[in-house]
C-alpha cells in the first residue's frame, strides 16, 4: 500500500508514522525538502512500512492521499490539483482555524474545490504529539472518521486501526463541521490547562 501524506509539520509526521506501522510506504511531501527529509527518517524508525521524502507530484500520485497543511494552503493545492485527485481517497487531517475567524475555510470548501474525490474527513482527539505516540495512559487515541463514500471511509479507518490507533466511524460528511468544533474545543482546553506533554480526549467506552 502507498500513501502520500502532504505536509511534514507536527501532524503530517504523525500521520505519515501512524501509516508507516499500518505498513504502508508513506511519500511525505513539504515546501521544504530538508523538513521533508528531517521528519521522514523519524517516523520511519521501528515501523515495517517506510516514510519517504517526495516531491508533490509523486505524493499525489497514491490512491490515498492525506492533506495536513492549514486549511488555506490546502485549499489552494486542491484548487490547484483538482483533476490529478479525481477519484482519489482524499482525507482532510487539516486543523480548523480559530472559531470567529473571518472567512475561513470549511471542509465543504475542499470537497467543493475537488467534487471528484473521494473525500474523508478525519479528527485525531489529540495534538500530533499524542497521534505520533499512538497513546495515552496506555490507551489508544481516537480518530474519528467521516464520509459520504463507504469504501474510502473503510479504507482510512483500517489503516487507523492498524497502525495502533483506533478510529470511530462519525457517519457521513456533514458532521465535518461539528468535528472542527470538537478540534476547536479541545485545543482551548489544552491552552487553558496549560498541557505540556501529548494531550487526547477519549470516547467511552474503550472496547
Amino acid at each position: 500500500m502507498r500513501v502520500g501524506v502532504i505536509g511534514a509539520g507536527a501532524m503530517g509526521r504523525a500521520l505519515a508514522r501512524r501509516a508507516a506501522l499500518a505498513g504502508a510506504v508513506v511519500l511525505l511531501s513539504d515546501r521544504s525538502i530538508g523538513k521533508a527529509r528531517r521528519a521522514a527518517a523519524e517516523a520511519t524508525t521501528g515501523a515495517p512500512g517506510a516514510v519517504l521524502a517526495s516531491s508533490l507530484r509523486n505524493a499525489l500520485s497514491p490512491s490515498l492521499v492525506v492533506l495536513t497543511p492549514d486549511r488555506e494552503e490546502s485549499l489552494a493545492l486542491v484548487r490547484d490539483r483538482s483533476a490529478a485527485l479525481a477519484e482519489k481517497f482524499l482525507v482532510d487531517a487539516t486543523a480548523p482555524p480559530p472559531p470567529g475567524t473571518a472567512d475561513a475555510a470549511a471542509t465543504s470548501d475542499l470537497v467543493a474545490a475537488a467534487p471528484a474525490a473521494r473525500w474523508v474527513k478525519v479528527l485525531a482527539a489529540a495534538d500530533a504529539d499524542a497521534v505520533y505516540s499512538g497513546r495515552i495512559d496506555g490507551l489508544p487515541i481516537d480518530m474519528f472518521v467521516a464520509s459520504d463514500d463507504e469504501d474510502a471511509k473503510v479504507a482510512v479507518a483500517e489503516m487507523m486501526n492498524m497502525s495502533g490507533l483506533r478510529a470511530l466511524d462519525t457517519g457521513t460528511l456533514d458532521k465535518a463541521d461539528a468535528l472542527d468544533a470538537i478540534a476547536c474545543l479541545a485545543r482551548e482546553l489544552s491552552d487553558r490547562l496549560l498541557t505540556t506533554e501529548g494531550w487526547g480526549v477519549k470516547f467511552l467506552p474503550d472496547w
